[in-house]
């Protein structure tokens, strides 16, 4: 244990010294909001796992474990242990959660106060904590009924329950955070209804969101699955761009829900689990043998999530690729349908100023890191297209 958190002490070292000092000067499109970011997320990507494996094998972590599995019933047993480990975890990743806020404020792409910040950041990890103890709870009655193939039908209730968040978060979830209003009537709102129709979205509702509370950057988005389609603005987004850019993005987000992303994605996500559960079953085989543990046991929820956890970060660069060609589809898609091509190339040069992101980040940060292509890349990507028409 002492070793992996030492290798972890060398790898923040090497983190902070070298973006916050070094990639500003190696890429000079980069600014040091960006060069932080970087160096924040980087140091969050192997903490989970680092995190668990602490407690997998931390010795008192596991007799109050133990202890609680034999003095209270199951669900109180399992809600109580899982409220430690999210507290834990919560207080290791504040520092870094503090650094990427001071970031944000530092270069004014936030203006959320820091008591507002720190709610939301408490009620993340409460809705967290929620989820993850009733999937561990669950878990652990279908380990000891069905002690060879839990994880079949653990995934198997993935499925309702993937659908059921998609459906449910924009509905339910969403509006914990935000305060949502319908577009009020006029001419954007009635180009963007022209935009719905010509994509076949019936009764799609068109909504503004308070984000200048907040942040000062430009998005929008489309939520929604049968038949729910939500076509949501930044109050930013109106305010700052002109109605052409803003008609571009929305096209874009209506390329998403044209193109099934939000299907495709849900799939991906369930294909994706099924392996990981698969892997995890297997994985966890030895271990537990070696501590004479059985699966259903609290003790070994540190091991289930460690594995789940480690699988989750090997695959990330995957996910974050089928993520960047979803959005270059989109893009595509809105350089078809949006009024004004060229009104996206002034649309992303003006969200580059706001959002102050890496607009082209090196080929190992994007691969690691990006959802989305760089913001030069979509660019080039429009001039291309008005070019070769």
């Amino acid at each position: 244990m002492k070793k992996v958190m030492l290798v972890y002490a060398v790898y923040l070292a090497v983190i902070w010294i070298f973006f916050p000092f070094g990639y500003p000067e190696w890429n000079r499109d980069a600014s040091v909001y960006a060069s932080i970011g970087h160096a924040v997320y980087f140091s969050r990507l192997p903490l989970l796992p680092i995190f668990i494996y602490v407690v997998w094998k931390n010795d008192r972590l596991q007799n109050i474990a133990a202890m609680m599995e034999h003095r209270l019933p199951k669900l109180l047993a399992t809600a109580g242990y899982l409220l430690i480990l999210t507290g834990l975890y919560g207080i290791v990743q504040l520092p870094f959660r503090l650094i990427g806020y001071w970031n944000a404020r530092q270069a004014q792409t936030s203006v959320q106060p820091f008591w507002d910040w720190a709610g939301e950041y408490l009620l993340s990890l409460f809705l967290f904590y929620l989820a993850v103890t009733a999937v561990v709870y669950i878990s652990q009655l279908l380990m000891k009924r069905f002690r060879k193939n839990w994880w079949i039908i653990l995934w198997l209730l993935l499925v309702p329950g993937a659908i059921f968040i998609v459906y449910v978060q924009p509905i339910w979830i969403d509006p914990l955070y935000e305060d949502f209003s319908d577009l009020p009537a006029g001419e954007l709102r009635t180009e963007i209804e022209q935009l719905t129709e010509e994509a076949v979205i019936p009764n799609a509702t068109l909504l503004e969101v308070d984000k200048s509370a907040k942040t000062l950057t430009y998005n929008a988005y489309v939520t929604g699955v049968f038949g729910s389609a939500r076509v949501v603005l930044y109050d930013t987004t109106i305010d700052g761009l002109n109605q052409d850019e803003v008609l571009f993005i929305v096209a874009h987000e209506i390329g998403h829900y044209v193109m099934h992303h939000v299907y495709w994605g849900t799939a991906g996500f369930l294909l994706l689990g099924f392996l990981l559960l698969w892997v995890t079953k297997k994985g966890s085989v030895k271990p537990l043998a070696k501590r004479r543990l059985s699966a259903y046991q609290l003790r070994a929820v540190p091991l289930f999530l460690l594995i789940l956890s480690m699988l989750q970060v090997a695959s990330e660069p995957v996910s974050l690729y089928v993520s960047r060609e979803m959005e270059r589809q989109a893009d595509a898609y809105a350089l078809v349908h949006a009024p004004d091509k060229e009104a996206g190339i002034q649309m992303f040069e003006k969200m580059q100023q706001v959002s102050k992101s890496d607009p082209n980040p090196w080929p190992v940060i994007e691969w690691l890191r990006s959802t989305h292509p760089s913001n030069q890349e979509r660019i080039e990507t429009i001039k291309n297209h008005e070019e070769n028409r």
